[in-house]
């Protein structure tokens, strides 16, 4: 089967289209620096092609007479120029100004990877998102190869400087999404439910994070979604898990993006004989996406996801190997975010104003059990700003959360009714030509914790010379308990606490970037299980994680390259849930290390790269150790080498993308812990269901 699909690939890489004019030039910015993976596509042709690392592109076409050329690409004014073809080779150069910013904001790096394609100083974009071997177009699993996070092969979500998944929330244009990821599956970790394409900006803070947010101990993954469509478009793709066929009409101000989206395992699993499942996952999902330009400076976003899942799987069965257990799942999701900005005539100042509704549903069995969970989410959120005082941008708003869960674990009924009230204030002030400050602090009071809380919030950049700077940030963080210990407790708990405090050096050059940070987060109010106690759990839990971070980016040295390298220690224990003694948290590493590596072959016109992820053993309970040597057991080291090639052509006249990859291609041995069984000796491992995974995909677009 590996030959069959390194013939596919090598038979995709092998097309070639001729035409009788060749286009070819160069993409650069104002300032003279080449744009990479610009759009260059001839008007009303169907015909284009992208802009290597280099700003250059090359292409061929069968179109004669007067053409426009437009080339365009995020964060830059689309630039148009008419050629005349004539079965010649034309040579058209771009260059492309800067998109209007209404507000030059001030910048502190503390904590947080901006990665917007609006700002001068990008660490990633969604083109790099989307061509990161090991991330296959999944938001989180790019963002896992930045410093701070880690691989965890089998739990949801972002795990950041020794913090659990849950301790990591993800914003859309300034609204929470309370379920991002596919629900849970025993031992399985799902996607985001995101497109990274749908957003012009990525903004991944490790920790030390906005006042603008709250309700997350570790992180915040904050994403700024596209304005206006660029041009009316009709595409789609098919693959190996599935297909998608979308349309986006754009009139003057107005753009709708419609797209229904088919995924089905299994004829994947049949392929390579993975029968763990008993229901192959299919699901079904549809997009709208509206914008609508309510004046100069005015935006109305309307973003609307609905989709439904169905799985099966057997899973091993702890209490008799020779039997394994059946679970099943049916999900149903809504996601709605609406948002509207506009500003002032003088710009000095803004308002934004949201409403986001988040619903879930789960119908799961566990062999007999019910585990059904309803979850509802109603956000509404605003925030005004202000810039009229000389080198000060100030912000001020309040959120509403209204959050219901109605849960059931066998005969065990739950529920949960929270209000969650916050207001905030924060200013960004560049106190001398290189200081610059921002200060904030949150409020926030929650119903059913029935407690309020304040969480200072500071962050100060010293700019050494152009290309060096120092930055310092504190913050105090709140998050309520997790779902599963409030919901059959009548116990008053507290708002888990976690207190960052961050030192980072960074050096910037032209298409190169080196930082180092160093980490401490000290936890409190953490859930513990007490035996010994009548109301058995309290919030008497502690904890801390510690280390230091390093990243290394070059799209300069090599020709055609870019690279990232990025290192994690941590050193981390908590005292929480049923723990007998402080100890390193099961899903905690100490040392982390990736690698990314992307190269543009002219020769055959393709993105060819690789991820390369290393992760030290994670500890595990092994009950035959005493209490005293709780968690000080290690799985063996977590390696990864995930391959991708993906290459731009035209079929049938349309703009093509063919991509292909295999993860986990020397099929290393993923063990990511270990269940015992209650003889204390027998042993099952937690492994992937299957030791490597192949993805090929086309997908075809008018533009």
């Amino acid at each position: 089967m590996v030959k069959i699909i390194i013939a596919i690939i090598l038979e995709i890489i092998s097309f070639t289209t001729f035409g009788q004019t060749t286009i070819k030039g160069k993409v650069i910015s104002s300032t003279g620096e080449p744009i990479a993976y610009a759009s260059i596509a001839l008007k009303g042709s169907f015909q284009g092609t992208s802009s290597n690392i280099n700003g250059e592109f090359n292409f061929s076409t069968n179109v004669k007479g007067e053409k426009i050329i437009a080339a365009t690409c995020i964060g830059y004014q689309q630039c148009e120029k008419t050629i005349v073809l004539n079965g010649s080779t034309i040579n058209v150069d771009f260059t492309l100004n800067p998109a209007d910013s209404k507000i030059e904001e001030v910048t502190v790096y503390a904590g947080a990877f901006v990665a917007s394609d609006e700002k001068k100083k990008v660490n990633m974009k969604s083109s790099d998102i989307g061509t990161t071997a090991s991330a296959l177009g999944d938001i989180s699993a790019a963002i896992e190869t930045l410093p701070g996070s880690q691989k965890v092969g089998e739990s949801d979500g972002l795990f950041v400087r020794g913090g659990s998944g849950d301790e990591t929330k993800v914003i859309i244009d300034e609204m929470v999404v309370q379920n991002p990821y596919f629900s849970p599956v025993p031992d399985v970790k799902q996607r985001g439910r995101f497109d990274p394409f749908m957003f012009s900006g990525t903004t991944f803070s490790s920790g030390g994070y906005s006042a603008l947010y709250g309700q997350a101990l570790s992180a915040v993954l904050a994403l700024k979604s596209k304005g206006l469509a660029d041009s009316t478009n009709t595409g789609g793709g098919i693959h190996l898990y599935g297909s998608n066929i979308f349309h986006v009409q754009r009139w003057k101000n107005t753009s709708l993006k419609s797209e229904l989206i088919y995924n089905n395992l299994q004829p994947y699993n049949n392929l390579f004989n993975i029968n763990q499942w008993i229901k192959s996952p299919e699901n079904l999902n549809g997009r709208i996406v509206f914008r609508q330009k309510t004046s100069e400076t005015g935006m109305f976003k309307l973003y609307t996801d609905i989709s439904k899942t169905k799985l099966g799987l057997e899973v091993e069965n702890t209490e008799n190997l020779d039997v394994k257990l059946p679970f099943s799942l049916t999900n149903d999701n809504v996601y709605i975010n609406a948002t509207y900005k506009e500003f002032s005539k003088n710009e000095q100042w803004s308002i934004f104003t949201g409403v986001s509704y988040s619903f879930n549903k789960d119908d799961a069995f566990m062999d007999s059990i019910n585990m059904n969970e309803d979850e509802t989410l109603t956000q509404a959120k605003v925030i005004i700003t202000n810039s009229s005082i000389s080198k000060i941008i100030f912000k001020f708003g309040g959120e509403l959360n209204d959050l219901g869960i109605n849960g059931i674990l066998g005969n065990n009924k739950g529920t949960i009714k929270e209000q969650l009230y916050a207001d905030f204030v924060e200013s960004d002030w560049q106190v001398l030509p290189k200081i610059s400050v921002r200060l904030g602090l949150r409020h926030e009071h929650s119903n059913f914790l029935n407690e309020n809380n304040l969480a200072p919030r500071v962050s100060i950049n010293y700019s050494m010379s152009k290309k060096n700077m120092i930055s310092f940030a504190y913050g105090d963080f709140y998050q309520s308990p997790n779902k599963k210990y409030l919901y059959y407790s009548d116990n008053k708990f507290k708002s888990e606490n976690s207190k960052h405090y961050i030192l980072n050096y960074q050096w910037i050059d032209s298409k190169r970037n080196f930082r180092i940070e160093f980490y401490d987060k000290e936890y409190s109010n953490l859930v513990k299980d007490v035996e010994s106690s009548s109301n058995q759990f309290n919030s008497s839990g502690n904890g801390y994680a510690r280390g230091f971070d390093i990243f290394w980016r070059d799209q300069k040295t090599i020709p055609n390259v870019d690279y990232w390298v990025s290192y994690t220690y941590l050193d981390t224990k908590r005292n929480y849930q049923d723990f007998p003694i402080a100890a390193t948290p099961n899903f905690a590493s100490t040392h982390n290390l990736s690698i990314v590596y992307k190269h543009w072959v002219a020769l055959i016109g393709s993105m060819v790269g690789f991820s390369y992820q290393y992760s030290s053993g994670r500890p595990y309970y092994n009950p035959e150790k005493p209490s005293s040597q709780f968690n000080t057991d290690h799985t063996k080291d977590y390696k990864c080498l995930d391959i991708n090639i993906s290459k731009m052509t035209n079929i049938f006249k349309r703009r093509t993308v063919i991509y292909a990859s295999v993860h986990n291609l020397l099929g290393y041995n993923t063990i990511f812990g270990y269940r015992y069984l209650p003889d204390g000796i027998t042993r099952i491992p937690i492994k992937p269901l299957s030791s490597r995974t192949f993805f090929i995909g086309v997908f075809i677009s008018t533009y």
